[in-house]
C-alpha cells in the first residue's frame, strides 16, 4: 500500500492520514485530526499537501469545511494524469538536453561522481548503459556470475534484443568461453584477455561517462564517473589494447 502513494509523492504521514479518511468519510478538519492523531496545524500542513495531489476534495456545510478522500477508483485517474505529466516533461527535456549539455560543458570540466551500493543499485547502472548507442567494456564474467547471477546474462540478452552496440574484453575463464560462445555478433564483439591477465573489478566506458563496478566477498557496489574528456581517454586506451589482442 505505501508503495502505492509513494508513486503518487505521499509521505508515510500522509498515506495514513489519507487511509483513515477513507474509514471516516466527510469530516471537519478537527475530526480528522483527532483520528488520525495529529495536532490541527499538522493537520492543515498534511491535508494541503495531499490536496496538491489531488487525493481530497472539500465542501462547506453551514459554515464549516469538510474534507474528503476522492473515491477510490479514481485514483487511478490521478495516477494516468500524473504520468502524461512525466511525458510532457520528458519530451521537453529530450528537446532542451543538447541545450543543457552545451551549458554544462562551458560551465564546468570537474568529473560529478556517484555512488551505488548493493545489487539492486548497482543493476541501475546497467539500464543507463544499455541506453547507450555503443559501450566498452572489460569485465570478469566468472565472479559477475558467482555475485549476480541472475544478472550475468541479463545485459547481454537486453543488448542483443535492440540491437545495440558493444565491445568487451573478458577474463579468461570458462564462463569467458561460454559468454563469447552465447553472444558474439557482429554488432557485440567479444574478445577473451589473456590468461594471465587477472582483475576483481569491471569497467565500463560510455560516450560520457565511466562505470567501476568492484566486488567483496558478499557485496557489490559501483562508482559513476561523468567527464566526456576521462571516458574518451579510456576509450582510447580501450581500442589500444582491443587491437592487441588477436
Amino acid at each position: 500500500m505505501k508503495n502505492l502513494f509513494k508513486s503518487l509523492g505521499a509521505t508515510d504521514k500522509e498515506t495514513q492520514a489519507f487511509l483513515k479518511m477513507l474509514q471516516l468519510g466527510s469530516q471537519p478538519i478537527s475530526v480528522i485530526a483527532k483520528y488520525v492523531g495529529v495536532p490541527r496545524s499538522s493537520m492543515y500542513a498534511i491535508l494541503e499537501r495531499l490536496k496538491k495531489l489531488h487525493l481530497t476534495e472539500e465542501f462547506k456545510k453551514n459554515g464549516i469545511t469538510y474534507i474528503k478522500c476522492i473515491s477510490v477508483k479514481t485514483i487511478a485517474d490521478v495516477l494516468h494524469s500524473k504520468e502524461r505529466q512525466i511525458e510532457n516533461a520528458l519530451q521537453i527535456f529530450e528537446e532542451k538536453l543538447p541545450e543543457l549539455e552545451n551549458l554544462e560543458n562551458k560551465l564546468t570540466i570537474t568529473p560529478r561522481v556517484k555512488f551505488f551500493e548493493g545489487q539492486e543499485e548497482t543493476m541501475k547502472i546497467y539500464e543507463e548503459v544499455l541506453r547507450e548507442k555503443e559501450f566498452y567494456a572489460v569485465f570478469n564474467p566468472k565472479i559477475v556470475k558467482r555475485m549476480m547471477p541472475e544478472y550475468v546474462y541479463q545485459v547481454a540478452e537486453i543488448l542483443r534484443k535492440n540491437n545495440g552496440k558493444a565491445k568487451e574484453l573478458v577474463v579468461k575463464s570458462a564462463e569467458a568461453d561460454e559468454y563469447k560462445k552465447r553472444f558474439e555478433s557482429d554488432f557485440h564483439q567479444i574478445k577473451i584477455l589473456p590468461e594471465k591477465t587477472q582483475f576483481q573489478s569491471d569497467t565500463i566506458i560510455c560516450s560520457d561517462k565511466i562505470y567501476m563496478v568492484s566486488y567483496g566477498k558478499n557485496e557489490v557496489c559501483a562508482t559513476e564517473i561523468i567527464n566526456p574528456h576521462l571516458a574518451q581517454t579510456q576509450r582510447a586506451l580501450f581500442e589500444l589494447l582491443w587491437e592487441s589482442i588477436k
